[in-house]
């Protein structure tokens, strides 16, 4: 079976009312009058509020990437899906029993959900928070990753049991985590490398807390192992460490929370399959763990595992995200810069050979006023200040949401939106 990884950093409670933005923990976005998008967080001492005629931008989408297929919520609480159907990702509740599922290559609405404050998808799952708390999930369910007792995939949504008090909700390929009011985290579904962080590699179909761990304010899920922010901005990870995706200089898993000790002030954390990535409150993107495909951005590539943070190149982000071997990052400027494996367009750069790969950030092209970034396996999309959402990547299935299944070497418009 194809796994993968998630690529979700959840913001917040505090960060839905500042920002839709997912991953973006308290920031306020605006932009000037020359275009440029400026973080607005009071990092920044140099930026006034006032000046140019500045104005406050929000964000009106949140996007969520699985590997072949892409969910986006609007501020008016409901979701569309798009692209790969197989597993029933897309939540459109047709029976399985109706034959095979074609995808979808436009985005279409998920019926029955009108109230979804932050959205999250995982290899072929996607899950909602809802305005009361709880949480509903849709999709594949092979480990128990939907949450409801079961490992029966379902088109519908389903309710995951004893989840009542959720301000997010993170996606790895086959397990869920969500963070609760107070600052804990439950998680479900697979667990064969302690990535559900209770001490043990127990696959659970229902939501158990994740062992010493409180005080968390966002959290990141991946093929095998997760992290968290905890207040003050420092980082704990947890799962399979064999390419030292956790980040405290080690390559041995762990079934419980270890400290990432290196790093301080981190606003938002994203996990991708072999690596993990965070953002500075500064902007400075840093990575660590695999980097054969140059995905951790620092200019070259490397066969050994990277098991502390490495800085990339790239200081002045507001939004990351990691795909199965890619990263992306939106920049004060409004621009999206990628790095990473690149064959299949992923990266946005242009075309290029098949098994190309690009070590350094580099200049999406046919982007710009971008308020974030969101990744899936191969492709990659932005959103923003208009409400426009645009993607770039492998499309096979249509998971770019332009109407075809032609792979994109550069940003191409989402239809519907805005």
């Amino acid at each position: 079976m194809t796994t993968w990884s998630c690529v979700l950093a959840l913001a917040s409670a505090g960060a839905v009312a500042c920002s839709a933005l997912v991953g973006v923990e308290e920031v306020c976005l605006r932009s000037t009058s020359d275009g440029a998008v400026i973080d607005d967080s009071g990092e920044d001492p140099d930026v006034d509020p006032g000046r140019d005629g500045a104005v406050t931008v929000e964000a009106s989408v949140q996007l969520a990437l699985g590997y072949l297929h892409t969910c986006a919520r609007k501020n008016d609480g409901k979701v569309r899906c798009w692209g790969d159907n197989g597993a029933g990702q897309l939540g459109d509740g047709i029976s399985f029993d109706a034959g095979p599922r074609a995808p979808a290559l436009v985005p279409q609405e998920v019926p029955g959900i009108n109230d979804a404050v932050q959205l999250a998808s995982g290899l072929s799952h996607s899950c909602v928070v809802h305005r009361a708390g709880t949480v509903s999930c849709w999709g594949l369910n092979s480990f128990g990753q939907l949450g409801n007792a079961t490992e029966t995939r379902s088109s519908s949504p389903v309710d995951v049991i004893g989840v009542t008090d959720a301000v997010s909700v993170a996606c790895g390929t086959s397990f869920t985590c969500a963070l609760l009011e107070g600052g804990t985290v439950s998680c479900w579904g697979a667990n064969y490398s302690g990535q559900l962080g209770d001490g043990t590699k127990i696959d659970r179909p229902t939501a158990a807390a994740v062992s010493q761990l409180s005080g968390v304010t966002a959290l990141a899920a991946a093929e095998n192992h997760a992290c968290a922010i905890l207040t003050g901005g420092t980082v704990k990870c947890w799962g399979r460490n064999t390419d030292g995706q956790l980040g405290n200089g080690s390559t041995t898993e762990s079934l419980v929370p270890t400290p990432l000790g290196s790093l301080a002030n981190v606003a938002q954390i994203v996990a991708a399959s072999r690596f993990t990535c965070a953002r500075l409150a500064s902007g400075q993107v840093n990575c660590w763990g695999a980097n054969a495909d140059g995905q951790l951005g620092t200019g070259s590539s490397n066969l050994a595992p990277n098991p502390s943070p490495a800085i990339t190149n790239v200081a002045d982000a507001v939004s990351i995200g990691v795909g199965y071997d890619h990263a992306c990052a939106a920049r004060r400027t409004g621009d999206v810069a990628c790095w990473g494996s690149a064959g299949s367009g992923q990266v946005g750069s242009g075309s290029v050979p098949a098994d190309a790969s690009i070590p350094s950030p580099t200049a999406v092209v046919g982007v710009s006023g971008a308020l974030g970034v969101s990744t899936g396996g191969d492709h990659s999309c932005a959103t923003t200040a208009s409400g426009a959402v645009f993607c770039w990547g492998n499309n096979v299935f249509g998971q770019l949401g332009n109407g075809t299944t032609q792979r994109a070497y550069a940003a191409v418009p989402v239809k519907s939106f805005p």
